[in-house]
């Protein structure tokens, strides 16, 4: 499933077939109204904003695990890291979070420690190899 995002680009993104088959749920609760909101706001007539989304559903639920200082630029971190762990083409993961390969490859892809051990010790190994 493909989603055009509303903004001065428009772009294509890509939905996995699990979170397509959710949002189709939820439209269908919606009445399948093409015009209706997939995130409305209380009045039903204008969308939810995204930090009203964040502060009343999302941050409370993290704070109890510690991990209230999280915000959007921590899950796109996190998407960029676990994609590039996972050996994803690093401009395809940049294109679906709608920015440049050079902004997801030095700003929100980070390593793993264990990626930085095994390099470490495999440098190391090269070094003092017999």
């Amino acid at each position: 499933m493909t989603h055009r995002r509303p903004n001065r680009h428009a772009e294509l993104v890509a939905i996995p077939p699990k979170s397509a088959q959710l949002l189709k749920e939820w439209m269908r609760v919606l009445n399948d109204k093409p015009t209706a909101w997939v995130f409305p706001s209380e009045n039903l007539r204008t969308p939810m904003w995204r930090d009203n989304i964040w502060c009343r559903y999302m941050k409370p639920k993290l704070e109890p695990a510690g991990l209230g200082w999280a915000n959007f630029q921590a899950l796109r971190r996190t998407h960029a890291s676990l994609g590039h762990e996972a050996g994803i083409d690093p401009k395809v993961s940049a294109d679906q979070r709608g920015h440049g390969i050079g902004v997801s490859l030095d700003v929100y892809t980070k390593t793993a420690l264990i990626k930085k051990s095994e390099a470490a010790a495999h440098l190391e190994n090269s070094v003092f190899a017999a």
